[in-house]
């Protein structure tokens, strides 16, 4: 069963605005069910960092149907990839190099295991040999930098990037799958929209609290910030009762990545064009 971390994950968010504003929090209210607090204005908390209040909320991102059975099925699927091109690829990561493979989510389903190793081999070949001539990207920046291939013996088409990665760290291959046009994800994006923005929004009108939403993504292989970015923007945009800063956390690796998401009408994409990294890291406790 999938578990979201509404405490842990606000508990970050809130320590890194703590860091940013240079002030610790204080007045700290519970505001979710079961308090005094009116259904309409039900956040996670409220609490004030100076004189200015904040209050935030959280919401998971709920995978795509099917996904339990999807990643029941990954390490049969997909970590022999990774293990292949990493093994592949090992003293070329050493560098700090990252990268990175974009695959349909549904390129295996249907298929019998046969035919699932012919084509795992396909891709570590594919991806041993094109790694090394990829340009090489700042971490997290996708703008015109994926090249996409279909390789000898696969019915379907993959994108790889490089990044540059971090000095210091060693590098790795990571394996994220696309699904369809995003669609399905869009309907899920915006119901939590409908239920998240006016409860935050009513504490902006009662109290001029600064607002705070929290987006949890527990799923390695189908969310990353790009595309909830995608899906996200062009819904907060078109309302007026928007948070001022929206996060991303991933909990489904060890350190947490946040991302800011939408903060003070910047976008993911024009933070990541100025700044890098763009994501901080967390414990899974949100220190």
């Amino acid at each position: 069963m999938l578990k979201f971390h509404e405490q842990e994950t606000c508990e970050g968010i809130i320590q890194h605005l703590e860091l940013r504003e240079g002030v610790k929090r204080s007045d700290v209210h519970v505001r979710d069910v079961g308090s005094d607090t009116p259904p309409g204005a039900r956040v996670e908390m409220t609490f004030r960092l100076g004189d200015q209040l904040y209050a935030i909320e959280h919401t998971g991102l709920e995978p795509f149907e099917g996904f339990m059975a999807h990643q029941n099925r990954s390490p049969d699927l997909f970590a022999p990839i990774e293990a292949g091109v990493t093994a592949a690829l090992g003293a070329f990561l050493a560098s700090g190099v990252v990268i990175e493979m974009h695959m349909p989510i549904d390129a295996f389903t249907g298929r019998k295991m046969r035919e699932v190793r012919a084509l795992q081999a396909a891709l570590i070949e594919h991806v041993s040999i094109s790694a090394p001539t990829l340009p090489v990207s700042l971490y997290a920046d996708y703008r015109g930098t994926l090249m996409t291939a279909q390789p000898v013996g696969v019915p379907f088409q993959v994108s790889l990037i490089r990044f540059e990665g971090f000095r210091g760290l060693p590098g790795r291959f990571q394996l994220k799958h696309l699904a369809g046009s995003g669609q399905p994800r869009a309907p899920r994006i915006q119901r939590s929209c409908n239920d998240k923005f006016p409860k935050l929004a009513a504490w902006k009108c009662s109290d001029n609290a600064r607002t705070i939403l929290v987006l949890e993504d527990n799923d390695i292989y189908l969310t990353n910030q790009i595309i909830v970015a995608d899906t996200f923007l062009p819904i907060a945009r078109a309302r007026a009762d928007a948070p001022d800063e929206t996060y991303m956390v991933s909990t489904c690796t060890q350190p947490w990545y946040a991302w800011p998401i939408l903060v003070n009408g910047r976008s993911y994409f024009d933070l990541a064009a100025i700044s890098h990294p763009i994501h901080f890291e967390m414990e899974a406790g949100g220190n």
